[in-house]
């Protein structure tokens, strides 16, 4: 297992299969294997590395934007949105609520966040033991399908070619341009997309320390019947201790978290994705049953467990923009476990910075403390220190 500073290496070749991705498998557009061209094109104007939202969403903003690259070219190493994206907990949601209490410069904030006292975060949120809860805008969505559709879109009206099962092993300056060495060959490239996330240092050694992995667990579950139908949750959820949820249109739940069931070093630098850690599966179990009223735990069944990998940053903020000393070569990834709200709106600033669109950073609409500057990277990498405290609140977030 890699540390939070070193390599992290490149995706497991086996991972565990999602709740998102087993049960839209059959109905996907770009299935296991697939290529827009059997060989693997040996020159393009952009090259994106991965298939998630981050690189999915790049491209697209690149390909329906003005002067668009003629040609562009994504490589996955496992299939179509295999990684962390089609992992998740479903959630979209912002951070604001807990990060900018004390900034109100930039107008009204009424209605941003609201805090319920106990008898109303109890009622509300049906955990009787909630002793008070924030209320706020949010949403969910299915990220898989998002991004099937959103490449089929791009193959099939903006020329997008896609490979799959095609693990970049370095990326090599040549004059002005990048080699991109794979183990199908190599492919030249104008510019350079990194949208690999928690493996981003293996390509960019620079980014070591920088952004690390960091392994999650998340589950369905078949709720019991006070639970289903009229009785569903009308909310996700941002539960005790990093725990956190949200109820489909069918009933299923998605749960996710139980990350005070290990130590935290078992989690970072963890690329293990073919694989569920038996103590943080346990917990999601029984965890349900002790957060809400009228759960019975015979009614209720789990019917998925799986893994996923975060890339988490030493700040919690993700690295977006060209990087220093590699004219050419950009990066969206970091995303710090929310990359559902964010990326979005990193692809579409990145890709109008790529295509000249946006002449300076302030006209991409992106924070200035996402770009990778020299000041960043040469500032300390303090993986651990990133890590919210597990097990020390006692409050219940949900999410309308």
């Amino acid at each position: 297992m890699a540390t939070s500073s070193t390599a992290p290496g490149y995706p497991r070749p086996n991972p565990t299969v999602s709740f998102w991705l087993a049960n839209a498998a059959k109905e996907a557009p770009l299935g296991p294997g697939y290529r827009t061209t059997p060989e693997l094109p040996a020159q393009s104007d952009v090259t994106v590395v991965g298939s998630g939202l981050s690189g999915a969403a790049t491209a697209y903003f690149l390909l329906t934007g003005d002067s668009p690259p003629e040609k562009v070219t994504l490589l996955e190493a496992r299939q179509v949105c295999d990684g962390a994206t089609a992992r998740n907990g479903g959630h979209c949601r912002p951070d604001y609520y807990r990060e900018r209490e004390g900034y109100a410069d930039g107008g009204p904030v009424d209605g941003l966040t609201r805090i319920l006292a106990p008898e109303e975060a109890r009622k509300t949120t049906r955990c009787p033991r909630a002793t008070a809860a924030y209320r706020f805008m949010a949403g969910s969505l299915y990220p898989y399908k998002l991004v099937q559709q959103l490449l089929k879109l791009c193959i099939d009206k903006y020329g997008l070619n896609v490979q799959t099962q095609t693990v970049v092993r370095r990326v090599v300056e040549s004059g002005e341009k990048w080699v991109l060495e794979t183990d199908r060959g190599n492919v030249e490239s104008g510019k350079v997309v990194l949208a690999t996330n928690a493996f981003t240092a293996t390509l960019l050694p620079e980014l070591a320390g920088h952004i690390w992995p960091f392994k999650g667990t998340c589950s369905a579950v078949v709720p019991p019947r006070t639970y289903a139908g009229d009785n569903a949750l009308n909310a996700t959820y941002g539960l005790n201790y990093g725990d956190y949820l949200i109820q489909r249109d069918n009933d299923i739940i998605i749960f996710g978290g139980a990350r005070r069931s290990v130590p935290v070093d078992q989690l970072i630098g963890n690329t293990d994705d073919g694989s569920v850690i038996s103590e943080m599966a346990e917990d999601l179990r029984n965890a349900l049953p002790a957060y809400f009223a009228d759960w019975d735990a015979s009614e209720g069944q789990i019917t998925h467990v799986w893994s996923g990998v975060m890339g988490y940053t030493s700040s919690g903020i993700p690295f977006v923009g060209e990087m220093p000393g590699r004219r050419g070569v950009f990066v969206c990834a970091g995303h710090h476990g929310h990359g559902m709200a964010r990326i979005m709106t990193c692809a579409k600033g990145l890709a109008a910075l790529m295509r000249g669109a946006a002449h300076t950073w302030e006209e991409t609409g992106l924070p200035e403390c996402f770009a990778p500057s020299e000041e960043r990277l040469g500032g300390p990498a303090r993986g651990r220190a990133v890590v919210h405290n597990i097990g020390q609140r006692e409050v219940v977030r949900a999410e309308e």
